[in-house]
């Protein structure tokens, strides 16, 4: 039933799969938090045009399907102005795009749960208000965001199945091209969801250990749009 495993060239195309849904998810997830995390500082201090700015690429993000935003970044953007540009790089920063949309929510949430008190304290000690929010507040507000960061990291490992019909060969690629040459539809689909199972579960329980050494005790996230 399963013997398909022991052919190298699947194995192959699993792996090769396998390593673009790893690193487009870890990139996006990362450049996610680190727009995200400048999206919600802007919200917090920014002026009425920033925060309205800001407001319109959440709705965007969050409001559409990452495959609509995906198709129209890889067949629509490089229409429209006429230039080649290369597919995976625009599928990662879509994936990026995309995952800050959300990061930015939890990490204002962060943000704001500690940012009273712990900005009147950096103050009272002479730091400047960019030099609480570096030492203080953010330190702070990366411990407390950490299982939101997770959970991101596991909703963005499982759309990169929208990479598929995209070109882009991912997990889901590799299961699709399997299928097609075995027709061994239910056990090809049966080792790619185990594929997915074992990674997002692994990768889970290590972030999970990391937050409870890491949690601060008594202060729990508060969610922001």
């Amino acid at each position: 039933m399963f013997e398909f495993l022991l052919n190298p060239i699947y194995q192959g195309w699993i792996v090769q799969g396998l390593l673009l849904t790893v690193e487009i998810t870890l990139f996006g997830v990362l450049l996610g938090l680190i727009l995200g995390t400048l999206l919600a500082i802007g919200d917090i201090y920014g002026g009425k045009l920033a925060k309205g700015a800001i407001a319109v690429y959440v709705e965007i993000f969050r409001g559409s399907p990452l495959f609509v935003q995906l198709f129209l970044a890889v067949y629509t953007v490089p229409a429209i102005l006429n230039v080649q540009i290369d597919h995976y790089f625009l599928a990662f920063l879509v994936f990026g795009l995309n995952s800050a949309g959300y990061q930015k929510g939890y990490m204002k949430g962060a943000m704001e749960t500690i940012l009273g008190d712990q900005m009147q304290a950096g103050l009272s000690t002479g730091m400047s208000k960019v030099q609480t929010l570096r030492h203080v507040i953010l330190p702070q507000a990366l411990r407390i965001v950490i299982p939101s960061w997770t959970n991101e990291f596991c909703s963005l490992t499982k759309s990169t199945a929208t990479l598929a019909y995209v070109g882009l060969f991912d997990l889901v690629s590799a299961g699709m091209a399997i299928k097609g040459i075995t027709y061994q539809i239910l056990p090809v689909w049966i080792v790619i969801g185990a594929i997915y199972l074992v990674w997002i579960t692994g990768f889970s329980k290590i972030m999970d250990m990391i937050y409870e050494r890491k949690k601060i005790p008594g202060i729990e996230l508060v969610m922001q749009s």
